[in-house]
């Protein structure tokens, strides 16, 4: 009879080693494997993100902000959740996340960092000079609004650069624009451009927009000379 006691016993604790090994013992016994501490999940979504893994570590910032809204580790999963979207190239969706970020916590520190990548959420949608420039305007007015609101942050100064590109493409656009109108003869909407342009970026092929608006004036003032004005086009590079 004591053989038989015995012999149940080993089977009842092979079964438990068997069932705590696979780690179902702690789906049946205890706390489930994957409800694990927020640092240690923020931890292994920050690898996530490293790895380029966008879709798990998206995955996993957005449980740290269901499971534990009142963390540290929270707002840094929203922000984080943020940099997975724009990684991916979500840039809209990321600039989304952003902003909400600013508005949720408009004093922590990584605010200069948020403003930074929403303009660059626009930055990197920025199409070709011939096209509207909505996406570079809006980037613009971004990178301008970090320096202005953090002068003295790390990010006001990256931003620099990527503002310059900006005011070009946005010149660029402009002449670009005036060029078309000077070739299709609309000699007043040229000179507009053109003299925007050298208000606006005055430091921007200054020469040729003025020798633009010499010749836009000349040809509002006689019309007769447009032909021999116009034959000037041939030497004009797009």
């Amino acid at each position: 009879m004591a053989r038989i006691w015995i012999a149940r016993l080993v089977v009842v604790l092979s079964l438990v080693a068997l069932v705590s090994g696979c780690g179902l013992g702690r789906r049946f016994f205890g706390k489930k494997s994957t409800d694990h501490a927020p640092d240690v999940m923020a931890k292994a979504g920050i690898e996530q993100l490293k790895n380029k893994d966008y879709i798990d570590a998206a995955e996993t910032f957005t449980k740290i902000k269901d499971r534990y809204p009142y963390s540290d580790e929270a707002v840094l999963a929203q922000l984080k959740l943020a940099d997975t979207l724009y990684y991916n190239r979500k840039y809209d969706e990321a600039l989304t996340a952003y902003k909400e970020f600013e508005k949720l916590h408009p004093s922590n520190k990584a605010v200069p960092y948020a403003i930074y990548q929403e303009a660059l959420c626009s930055y990197r949608q920025r199409p070709t000079i011939d096209r509207d420039q909505t996406s570079t305007e809006k980037a613009l007015e971004e990178f301008r609004r970090l320096q202005k609101k953090f002068p003295q942050s790390e990010y006001a100064a990256k931003a620099e650069k990527f503002k310059q590109r900006c005011l070009n493409d946005l010149a660029e656009h402009e002449f670009y624009v005036g060029v078309f109108y000077f070739r299709t003869k609309h000699f007043a909407s040229a000179m507009d451009r053109f003299q925007a342009i050298s208000q606006e970026y005055p430091d921007f092929k200054s020469s040729e927009v003025k020798q633009y608006i010499k010749d836009c004036q000349t040809n509002i003032d006689h019309p007769e000379k447009v032909e021999g004005f116009f034959s000037k086009l041939f030497d004009v590079k797009w």
